[in-house]
């Protein structure tokens, strides 16, 4: 029998196989005479790889949950909606900061890149739709409840949650890119302009550990969602790009990365760390 949940089960079968399929089968870069594919240090590169492993994370969760078997990693009260949706939104990042990278002036210049191949746009057109199936289960998972922090957890929570989204924002004010002809920071024009994409993540997480910081803090976003739900969320979509990014500078001789990189990276891992001691002082509903 075809319900709405096993029709948007499908759906995200459906989704989890074609995005792998895309980051195999296409090109991810196109030269004037030639195109790379997801794992050529001129092609996908770090960001392939990235986007591989993530694909079959994604693929593996999504079959898991089709076949209806409980799956959920208890201490983290983290379930396989909820996994699912943090690597989607992840993959979608990932593969987003890659198509930035690829059309920035400095970096294009390296090889005289005439633009992303198919592989990496059609990846990151099914990356940005795979959350959205995502979102559109929870409705049908029922009801959903947590249980707030005590006072003094809550504000090192919210103070640790503001300095590592402070921290994400201000990281490609270093130098982020270095070749022969120069070096950039990730704000700079004509630097790879992934940076933008850490000014959003990281300026959002700062105004929620500020808004956390409040006498009366900042309301759940519900829909089985936690304020550490988000930023497992946010955290991992600031890692995964970032490792990307510093696999790219190791397999290219003609470019490599800068400490800007390194401190984004620091701030993601420790705004995941954050995250994942407030599932484990409180009690969430995992989906």
């Amino acid at each position: 029998m075809m319900t709405p949940t096993n029709i948007i089960s499908a759906v995200r079968v459906g989704f989890s196989i074609l995005f792998l399929w895309i980051v195999l089968a296409g090109n991810w870069v196109n030269l004037k005479n030639e195109s790379f594919g997801v794992f050529d240090s001129q092609g996908g590169a770090g960001f392939g790889i990235v986007a591989v492993v993530l694909g079959v994370l994604m693929l593996l969760v999504s079959l898991t949950l089709a076949a209806e078997k409980e799956f959920t990693i208890k201490p983290l009260a983290m379930g396989g909606n909820q996994i699912l949706l943090t690597l989607g939104f992840a993959s979608f990042i990932t593969v987003l900061s890659f198509l930035i990278i690829v059309h920035s002036g400095s970096f294009r210049a390296l090889g005289g890149v005439r633009g992303a191949g198919w592989g990496a746009a059609g990846a990151g057109l099914v990356a940005y739709f795979l959350p959205q199936a995502v979102m559109a289960g929870f409705g049908f998972l029922g009801g959903s409840s947590s249980t707030p922090l005590n006072d003094s957890d809550r504000q090192k929570i919210g103070f640790a949650v503001f300095v590592s989204g402070a921290l994400i924002a201000i990281a490609p004010l270093f130098e982020w890119f270095k070749t022969e002809e120069g070096a950039w920071t990730g704000y700079e024009p004509g630097a790879p302009r992934m940076g933008f994409l850490l000014l959003a993540l990281g300026g959002a997480m700062a105004l929620v550990g500020f808004m956390r910081l409040r006498p009366k803090g900042l309301v759940e976003p519900g829909g089985r969602l936690s304020h550490p739900h988000l930023q497992t969320v946010v955290s991992l979509s600031v890692i995964f790009p970032l490792i990307g990014w510093l696999i790219t500078g190791f397999q290219r001789d003609d470019m490599s990365t800068g400490v800007g990189v390194w401190i984004g990276l620091i701030a993601g891992i420790v705004l995941l760390g954050v995250s994942v001691f407030e599932l484990t002082k409180r009690e969430v509903t995992a989906s």
